[in-house]
């Protein structure tokens, strides 16, 4: 009798008319944010799925922690640049409260400052703002976000100088500026970064003024500074014991001896140091780097002396000595 009674009470639940309330994974709070984010990128199509009568967890563009059901990650990403994303970045995404992840990409109609509300995100590892019309200058604020692991705020139209205050992330590991409009130093308290540094990518801007010598006091994996208008002595950057993977100093007008400079023998595998004003012979250390796989002297004039033979040197044509006056092979050989 008691087996019966279960089984019409499962009947009835299976042919019962009426529908059976399934409660959401995502957070209600998030879900009204994420709504109010959307309203003010304009209701893009880009964001269609975002629909109040479904749930958040299972929109694009967004990931929910399995553990809690909170929003831990909003990408925006097109992999072609899409102009319907219109307006700011939207202020209401500081009240998503455990957001780890943040990135915008090749968005060419977000536009205007990075809001201050993003200083309310105390969890937030990861901010990308890549491709974008992202202006104005990048805010000192960001230095109180502690827990920023990484920042790439390519390919975007910010101006003004680099804030020190970047240099108070305790766990910074990675800080791609590049493709803006830049100016000024960089800062000198870049080098109290807590070591080994973050890979620092500056490149293609408008930077100036000499390098601050505690920058040789990091060990980062990739440096690239080329396309600026830095001046003075980078030798502090190389090192043997340095685990450099790549060194891009190129078209700057940097002016240092490179004859007594050593490389680490493992690591580096890329090295170009093209039109400046470095002078001195090349370091026979050179022929002891066992990986390197781009070199790139040419254009400093005052570079002379004959090129060390050995290890991978073989590997370059007469360009990557080009507008020197380094002699031997692959150039002419040296006067007699």
């Amino acid at each position: 009798m008691r087996s019966l009674l279960m089984m019409l009470g499962l009947c009835v639940l299976v042919l019962s008319p009426f529908p059976v309330a399934v409660s959401e994974r995502c957070h209600p709070q998030d879900k009204k944010v994420l709504l109010r984010f959307k309203k003010e990128l304009n209701n893009p199509y880009f964001l269609a799925s975002w629909d109040p009568k479904e749930d958040c967890c299972d929109w694009y563009c967004v990931k929910c922690d399995d553990r809690n059901n909170r929003i831990y990650e909003v990408f925006l990403v097109s992999s072609f640049p899409d102009p319907n994303v219109t307006g700011q970045i939207p202020p209401s995404v500081g009240d998503l409260p455990y957001l780890e992840y943040l990135d915008f990409h090749k968005l060419p109609n977000l536009v205007g400052p990075i809001p201050t509300t993003i200083t309310k995100l105390t969890k937030l590892k990861s901010l990308s703002i890549t491709y974008t019309g992202l202006s104005g200058s990048i805010p000192e604020f960001l230095g109180q976000i502690k827990t920023l692991e990484y920042i790439a705020l390519s390919f975007n139209s910010l101006s003004g100088s680099i804030p020190s205050s970047l240099s108070q992330l305790p766990n910074l590991g990675s800080l791609q500026l590049d493709r803006n409009k830049l100016t000024g130093p960089i800062p000198a308290s870049f080098g109290s970064f807590k070591k080994p540094g973050p890979d620092l990518k500056l490149s293609h801007n408008q930077l100036s003024g000499t390098l601050p010598p505690s920058l040789g006091n990091l060990d980062p994996d990739n440096i690239d500074l080329s396309r600026n208008n830095l001046v003075g002595d980078a030798s502090f950057l190389f090192g043997s014991k340095k685990k450099t993977q790549v060194l891009d100093l190129s078209r700057n007008a940097f002016s240092f001896d490179l004859s007594p400079v050593t490389f680490p023998k493992k690591t580096l595998i890329w090295f170009d140091i093209n039109h400046n004003k470095i002078y001195g012979s090349l370091p026979v250390a050179l022929t002891k780097v066992e990986n390197l796989q781009q070199l790139n002297v040419s254009y400093n004039p005052q570079l002379k002396g004959q090129i060390p033979q050995g290890g991978e040197l073989h590997r370059f044509d007469k360009y990557s000595f080009f507008h020197t006056k380094l002699c031997g092979s692959p150039l002419p050989p040296c006067p007699k």
